[in-house]
């Protein structure tokens, strides 16, 4: 596998996604509004928190197992057929429960999201199947088109006068292409049910789990608790702050998902000095766009709100510039977390996990209860600093950790002097209409990546990955 042709196809598959999915909730956002929004967000975060128990953590062991070479087909088959137990109890308790979840929501979804869990489980599968066999590049195409029907669907229904139902009936209608072209490219054929590969998958998926659990809390925990001690509409808001924040980790998840296969094989054959390089290389390029963006946001957060998604998420401003900063740590947190549970510590993973799942939950509830939504942002942000913290410190048992000061020291500065040229233009040409608001971005980038390449070492870096990447396309 070619790590940097890899990375950098899953990198433009993930910018076509998310530029899809950021185009629709901003387009939805201002047809349907905050409150409808806050319902289809807590659709989202129900799907998230019951899809932890309904795989139980046997997606990262199926990937970490089918990565390693060995038994791949008996390795998926008896995934399938453990999988089924806990899946159909999830669905059960779902339908018993409905009306519950149905009062939480605040519309009558939990049928859909009965159905949803299944379809979800099943086509995220096929992708992590395809991971597994080191075909990272080629789950790009059906991360992209789950998006685009789902733009496609949903958009046609909201035109015909359908509500936040529309959206549900989109996210569906995605998963289900997702599912059908995923397993159709899949190569691996069905084998025998063994109880030895089966307990195999048991042993790493119960910990995987808990780091699942602890994804779960950082994307949806807040969300849910605004839910519960607030309205819906600040769920809206508080969501669509997260979601800009998530355009700076592209490249950042786009690398770590590429990482783990990778490392794990050689993990395998115990080649931990290439996965040492591996992660000294792979840090740049992972906050190389984070650094610039939270720079930016400190700028303009309120006219990032304001223009591209309306005048009522700007409350959320502060929330932005929290969760942005916050990016900072997670754009390493995603080399360093992989990592760990490709050289097959997800236990290590998991008590850092649960640490930071503990201060997650309590300061979520004092912080929200005292701040409101930029409490939920403070939380989120302080637990995410000790998950950071330990999983380096777990990791660095094993391998040898060099973080490279003086290139971050770089991307830092030149982000500053382009922060600083930004408001200046601001202060002579108010920035209050978005065609301005997406040009005073272009000049940022553009003197950002001017700034970045004038150094001589980051210059030859980049020409280094691209003539990589060139060799790879060539082939």
């Amino acid at each position: 596998m070619d790590f940097t042709r890899s990375s950098l196809k899953l990198f433009a598959s993930n910018v076509g996604r998310t530029t899809i999915r950021f185009l629709g909730i901003a387009v939805f956002a201002r047809a349907l509004g905050a409150s409808e929004m806050g319902m289809f967000f807590l659709f989202q975060a129900l799907l998230g928190m019951i899809a932890i128990p309904a795989d139980f953590g046997f997606r990262g062991a199926i990937e970490k197992r089918i990565s390693e070479g060995r038994d791949q087909s008996t390795y998926l088959t008896s995934a399938l057929a453990v999988k089924l137990v806990p899946m159909a109890l999830v669905v059960g308790l779902i339908l018993l429960f409905q009306d519950a979840i149905n009062g939480y929501i605040g519309a009558e979804f939990a049928v859909f999201l009965a159905v949803a869990i299944v379809i979800q489980d099943v086509s995220r599968l096929s992708t992590i199947v395809l991971r597994g066999e080191l075909r990272v590049g080629e789950t790009a195409i059906l991360r992209v088109t789950r998006w685009v029907v789902w733009f496609g669907v949903s958009g046609l229904l909201v035109s015909q006068g359908m509500g936040v139902e529309a959206l549900i009936y989109g996210l569906l209608a995605g998963l289900s292409v997702m599912l059908v072209w995923g397993w159709y490219r899949v190569s691996i054929p069905l084998g025998r049910v063994s109880l030895e590969h089966a307990k195999s998958l048991f042993e790493y998926g119960r910990w995987g789990v808990i780091s699942r659990v602890g994804w779960y809390f950082y994307s949806w925990m807040d969300v849910a608790i605004i839910g519960l001690l607030m309205t819906q509409a600040d769920v809206g808001a508080y969501e669509i702050a997260w979601r800009v924040t998530l355009v700076v980790m592209l490249l950042s998840r786009s690398i770590a998902t590429t990482l783990f296969p990778q490392a794990s094989r050689w993990d395998a054959e115990e080649a931990y000095e290439r996965i040492e390089d591996m992660i000294r290389k792979t840090i740049t390029p992972s906050m190389a766009l984070v650094i610039p963006s939270f720079f930016l946001t400190l700028v303009y957060a309120r006219e990032i709100l304001g223009l591209v998604f309306g005048p009522e998420y700007t409350v959320a401003w502060l929330v932005l510039i929290v969760l942005m900063g916050e990016k900072l740590l997670q754009s390493v947190h995603t080399i360093l977390g992989r990592s760990l549970q490709a050289v097959d510590r997800p236990d290590l993973a998991a008590y850092a996990t649960v640490a930071s799942i503990t201060v997650n939950l309590v300061l979520n509830v004092v912080l929200i209860l005292e701040f409101g939504i930029v409490g939920a942002a403070l939380a989120t942000a302080s637990s995410f600093v000790l998950n950071t913290v330990l999983h380096a410190y777990f990791l660095s048992q094993f391998v040898t950790i060099e973080f490279p000061w003086l290139e971050i020291g770089w991307l830092t500065a030149a982000a500053a002097v382009m922060a600083g040229v930004v408001h200046a233009i601001g202060v002579v040409v108010p920035i209050d209409t978005l065609p301005r608001l997406l040009g005073i971005i272009v000049v940022g980038v553009v003197v950002y990546a001017l700034l970045t390449l004038a150094n001589s070492s980051m210059r030859r870096k980049f020409v280094a990955e691209m003539q990589s990447l060139a060799r790879g396309v060539a082939e």
